[in-house]
């Protein structure tokens, strides 16, 4: 079976379900359907209770009810959350993605919508991303600061030059239109979020589930939020530091989805470095008749090589890929049927 035939019959089948879905598409479905806001915590004390009770305020046609999953806070936030009669989960590891997944984990509702607890996301917006899960015009709903007017400094220049930066490479690799990969304020099923092959433990996260969702083929919807200056606990967020762990995560994740795009740029940057000795070579050989800058020959020989190499490294990891893409389809189809 060829990859653009599996591809069709993987779109027909996911058109098939869609239509299912919307035909019976009911108000009583909705009012069924249970939703859990999830909110990891470390020392939020001066801002939890409020978002909890902003998140309570809200007029949505769903159940609804919050999760807080707490990293280890020193501070009064354990006792705020007793206070506001919240479900309280102790984090077992550390950081956010490990949070947000073990907080998945304990969770039953149909779907989960993942907030800040520094209350920068407005509660306000959720049913942005609500709607259009609950109408099944998208698998995964993002809250995007960029596509919205936001507080003046509530996102550090340097932020937003590496969000541009993250979000052009996506969009290379995947083809798709994403304007806000580091968005903590998504909303998506339970079911989808534990299907994602995720293995980060920290703020790279986001970006992961972006670019694992992109790759399953999921239908990625962006609606317009607010966003805040933060006004509680300082941020845990390193500009730099995590910059260099979210663009290294990137890197590798990009490297596994979409290979050949990865290792073909490689292949062009060594090709494009080798014609630059080459020349001196080839002029060297045309007017003078003969060769005499052996280093320039061995230098643009061994970066040609590489580029090749790379190349050749490319199109297999991009085999491996397609085969692999090609059996998670078949399992699907088998456990579907």
């Amino acid at each position: 079976m060829s990859d653009n035939k599996a591809i069709g019959m993987n779109e027909a089948l996911r058109l098939r379900k869609e239509k299912e879905m919307r035909e019976s598409y009911t108000i009583e479905d909705v009012q069924k359907t249970s939703v859990e806001v999830i909110i990891p915590t470390l020392n939020e004390e001066l801002t939890i209770g409020g978002l909890i009770d902003r998140i309570r305020s809200l007029d949505v046609p769903v159940n609804t009810s919050i999760l807080v999953i707490d990293g280890g806070s020193t501070d009064g936030t354990i006792e705020v959350c007793k206070r506001k009669n919240v479900r309280l989960v102790t984090q077992r590891g550390r950081g956010k993605g490990k949070a947000m997944r073990e907080a998945a984990d304990e969770t039953s509702a149909d779907i989960i919508v993942f907030i800040d607890a520094d209350a920068t996301y407005p509660p306000e917006d959720m049913p942005l991303l609500l709607q259009p899960l609950l109408e099944h015009k998208a698998d995964m709903v993002v809250g995007s600061r960029i596509a919205s007017k936001r507080e003046k400094g509530a996102i550090q220049r340097f932020n937003v030059l590496g969000n541009k930066i993250f979000n052009k490479a996506i969009n290379f690799a995947m083809g798709s239109s994403v304007t806000d990969s580091l968005s903590g304020y998504r909303a998506l099923h339970t079911k989808t979020f534990k299907e994602l092959v995720l293995f980060s433990d920290s703020f790279e996260i986001e970006v992961e589930m972006t670019v694992e969702a992109l790759a399953r083929g999921l239908r990625i919807s962006e609606v317009p939020i607010g966003y805040g200056v933060r006004t509680g606990a300082p941020t845990k967020l390193d500009p730099f530091r995590d910059g260099i762990k979210i663009a290294r995560s990137l890197l590798f994740i990009l490297m596994n989805v979409t290979p050949l795009k990865f290792f073909g740029l490689i292949f062009l940057g060594f090709i494009v470095v080798g014609f630059y000795p080459a020349y001196f070579v080839l002029h060297e050989k045309i007017t003078v008749g003969e060769i005499t800058s052996i280093p320039a020959v061995v230098l643009s020989s061994l970066l040609f090589v590489t580029g090749a190499i790379a190349l050749v490294v490319g199109i297999l990891s991009e085999l491996v890929v397609r085969s692999r893409r090609r059996l998670e389809y078949l399992i699907s189809k088998k456990l579907d049927s």
